[in-house]
């Protein structure tokens, strides 16, 4: 029997109790969660300044072999961006996207590689993957052929190409892209070497300033179709506040905090110094980039699909503590806001950073000290604790039907067809974090086609569907042949190669719907023997039983 949230676990889980959510602790020694997937359930970041890991929270982290860093993923951690070398000399490292089965397959991860014609760097790598989107465009920097650092965007299909900038004679780096592509978003040097924030829409480059025309610092994370970008370094009297950007309001400043959380103030410690980073590859989500001096600067790392929560670190230089922003509290360190929704931060466990938040603004990482003082990892969930059953829906038409019998039995070609039924949160582990048969609550069953209805027959242990996510790479539900209430057999099974369908083999919480696109099989029958009606599939929606909690004070 799957077992709950708390004991599912393979990292330790602090505050299990707690209504409102669950601080996690990702237990990677060394480690910084720069990223997140769509529902929180997969993350990614370094180890030091030469490795790399990817987590779920089902079944810990694994070390992604041969990656240098990550810094993004898609939104179901399929790929993950980063830098890779094969010989571990980082002189050759290259972008490079990862999958789950890369380690599995003999051509290894795929290679992004260097710029055309590049000046080979300087012995710190050649290229750096820093985002990919949903439909795997990736983004970050290079060198060209000066050994200038270069914003790019890569494609399978046209390779690398440089993004333009309004000043090609300095810098550039792309430190992202939006979920669906549209917006791309990183920094252009000004002549003076202020790290000024840019976004490509459409691939034309847009400098972002302030409302007296002034350059503002770097564009670091978006909504996910673009139309929110935040960042740092927008200067005001308080100091370099962070800030959110639309095409309506242009760029505004959302605050900038300094001193300590009030919850558990005695507890907090001074953040650790900036780990080492390679020549212009310098992340500020990783503790990098200037400060000056004696005054406060607050980072927005990374924003809600929604563009309402924003999550980031604001502090005086070197003492920086994780905060969180939406548009009813305003800027908060994320400690107090956790406490205030019922979420506990354990002792002695310092937030020094927030990188990455979910879509729905419920999941937040990042990195601060343990208690046993080391660098390590942090997901703070503020989902419910109970989750919800699961509505599985289906559309399609009928492709072809042959039944000599049952209530199908003369359903002509191109009859509606709907499915709908529930299954139970609590199912059985075939392969845990992997592949879960949840159970099919039985009297929620229904087959129409036209006007004809049919359901399933109860057998031992079942029926049951199985969520696959990652398996090792692909996702799917199947629902293998079942008999039906009058004797026949059906059969629902949809295979998804890709692995972007899901975040986690957990049924609540998904709330997506799925054209035929996603499938690369699609068996959806009513058999008797040799005999059939195929189904051919329009859609199918997998959504909470009942409407979920809204996130808290939005």
């Amino acid at each position: 029997m799957r077992n709950s949230l708390c004991a599912a676990l393979v990292s330790t889980l602090i505050a299990c109790h707690a209504v409102a959510g669950t601080f996690i602790d990702v237990g990677v020694a060394g480690s910084q969660l720069t990223s997140l997937s769509r529902n929180g359930r997969i993350g990614a970041g370094i180890i030091g300044d030469s490795a790399a890991f990817r987590w779920n929270k089902d079944s810990g982290a694994v070390v992604m072999e041969g990656f240098l860093s990550t810094n993004g993923m898609n939104a179901w951690g399929q790929p993950v961006a980063g830098t890779y070398t094969p010989d571990g000399d980082s002189a050759d490292a290259v972008a490079a996207l990862w999958y789950t089965n890369t380690d599995l397959i003999g051509d290894g991860p795929e290679i992004i590689g260097a710029y055309p014609g590049t000046g080979g760097g300087f012995g710190t790598g050649l290229s750096d993957a820093y985002g990919v989107s949903d439909n795997g465009i990736a983004v970050g920097l290079a060198y060209d052929a000066t050994n200038n650092p270069i914003a790019f965007r890569w494609t399978s299909a046209e390779g690398m190409t440089r993004l333009p900038v309004n000043r090609p004679d300095t810098y550039s780096r792309a430190n992202g892209i939006s979920r669906d592509g549209s917006v791309i978003y990183g920094w252009n040097d000004q002549e003076d070497g202020f790290r000024s924030g840019v976004i490509w829409v459409n691939g034309a480059p847009v400098d972002l300033t302030d409302a007296d025309g002034n350059p503002v610092g770097e564009a670091l994370a978006a909504s996910a179709d673009g139309r929110v970008v935040v960042g740092a370094a927008y200067g005001t009297v308080n100091g370099n506040e962070a800030w959110r950007w639309t095409a309506a309001t242009g760029v505004q400043p959302i605050g900038v905090l300094s001193g300590a959380p009030t919850t558990n103030r005695t507890k907090v410690r001074k953040a650790p110094p900036a780990p080492v980073v390679r020549s212009e590859r310098a992340d500020a989500r990783r503790g990098a980039g200037t400060d000056g001096f004696f005054f406060a600067q607050a980072y927005a790392f990374a924003v809600s699909d929604n563009g309402n929560v924003i999550v980031g670190a604001s502090g005086t230089f070197p003492n920086r503590s994780a905060t969180i922003w939406t548009p009813a509290t305003g800027m908060q360190y994320l400690t107090d806001y956790a406490a205030a929704q019922g979420v506990a931060i354990p002792a002695n466990w310092y937030l020094a950073t927030a990188l990455a938040v979910s879509a729905d603004g419920l999941s937040v990482g990042g990195w601060g000290i343990d208690p046993s003082s080391n660098l390590n990892s942090f997901v703070v969930d503020f989902h419910p604790a109970t989750p919800f059953n699961a509505l599985i829906e289906a559309r399609g038409t009928v492709g072809f039907n042959d039944l000599p019998s049952g209530p199908f039995a003369g359903v002509p070609e191109g009859t509606p067809v709907t499915m709908s039924f529930q299954v139970k949160r609590d199912g059985f582990e075939i392969a845990p974090g992997q592949d879960t048969a949840y159970p099919i609550v039985l009297p929620t069953f229904k087959l129409r086609a036209g006007t004809a209805t049919e359901t399933l027959a109860a057998v031992q242990d079942g029926p049951t569907v199985q969520i696959t996510n990652d398996f090792p790479r692909s996702d799917g539900i199947h629902l293998f042949g079942t008999p039906t209430a009058s004797g026949q057999a059906f059969e629902f099974e949809l295979f998804n190669p890709g692995g972007d369908m899901f975040d986690s083999d957990d049924v609540d919480r998904i709330n997506r719907t799925f054209g035929p696109e996603f499938f690369e099989k699609i068996s959806w029958i009513v058999a008797q023997g040799d005999q059939m009606m195929w189904i051919d599939l329009d859609s199918v929606r997998i959504s909470d039983s009942k409407p979920r909690l809204t996130p808290p004070a939005h």
